[in-house]
């Protein structure tokens, strides 16, 4: 029998040759690098976290721009880049064109900033919340002729709101909420006992031994909201708490229980009382 010879210098096996990788091409972000490059913001990163251009604090604006309202402080809007999608950006309301900083950031960045914010691929943009920042962050008893002054920046409905907030809150009086309502041509109506009962129900809140009574919006739209605050606070049915919330009084509780029929009721105390 023939013994197996096996040979003492074995060809080495060749190693199979390496696949070569595919190139892959990153995208590039020029609208976000364009921006950083211009010194409108730090990084991209900071442009993806706020979503927003905004205005130099060392910057001296006149009227109105330098009014202290967020559209103003923030008024162009650019998009996230993701996916590759090119990043884009658009004024957050077309009078804006004519703010010092948007010119400045169209001349820097040598490109033409359409209207209409940057809706994402859901149509969402923030134009539409930058009409209320506008009404609200102006709603105070310093700038609500300033509001006035500038309301094509905003709608009458979100100034409506604002009222509705601002009195909420104790940031305009009685009498000034009745003043913007006037200008925007929103009368007082008759029937004040039945925006009252449009109201949530009063509900006492027991927060660690804090009682309170809140008035929460109800049914009713906008315009009626806000006239129940203010003919509400007129009547005695709210009252301000020690942190400035607006909250119902025993005399509001017992109006609400009564109903809005009601002519004639008995208070909580068990005396009568004309419900007016």
């Amino acid at each position: 029998m023939q013994a197996l010879q096996i040979s003492s210098s074995p060809k080495a096996r060749k190693a199979p040759p390496a696949a070569t990788a595919e190139p892959v091409e990153v995208p590039i972000d020029q609208v976000g690098e364009r921006i950083v490059a211009a010194g409108l913001e730090h990084n991209t990163f900071l442009l993806d976290l706020n979503r927003t251009l905004s205005v130099p604090y060392d910057w001296n604006l006149s009227k109105p721009w330098n009014l202290p309202s967020r559209l103003f402080r923030f008024p162009i809007e650019v998009s996230e880049f993701v996916d590759g999608q090119a990043r884009r950006i658009g004024l957050m309301h077309p009078a804006l064109r004519d703010h010092p900083f948007v010119k400045h950031a169209a001349q820097v960045l040598e490109m033409h900033i359409p209207d209409g914010g940057t809706p994402n691929r859901f149509g969402y943009t923030k134009s539409q919340l930058g009409l209320w920042w506008h009404a609200v962050d102006l709603m105070t008893e310093k700038h609500w002729k300033d509001l006035l002054a500038t309301r094509h920046f905003t709608t009458d409905q979100d100034i409506i709101r604002a009222v509705e907030f601002a009195l909420s809150v104790k940031q305009i009086t009685v009498s000034t909420a009745r003043k913007v309502m006037a200008e925007l041509n929103q009368p007082a109506p008759a029937d004040a006992l039945t925006l009252l009962c449009k109201l949530h129900r009063p509900c006492e809140v027991n927060c660690e031994g804090s009682i309170s009574w809140p008035v929460n919006s109800g049914v009713g739209s906008v315009q009626e909201r806000a006239w129940a605050l203010i003919l509400g606070l007129e009547a005695g049915w709210f009252k301000y708490d020690s942190s400035r919330h607006i909250g119902w009084t025993p005399l509001g509780r017992d109006r609400y229980e009564a109903g809005p029929e009601a002519v004639f009721m008995e208070t909580a105390s068990g005396q009568g009382a004309f419900a007016f």
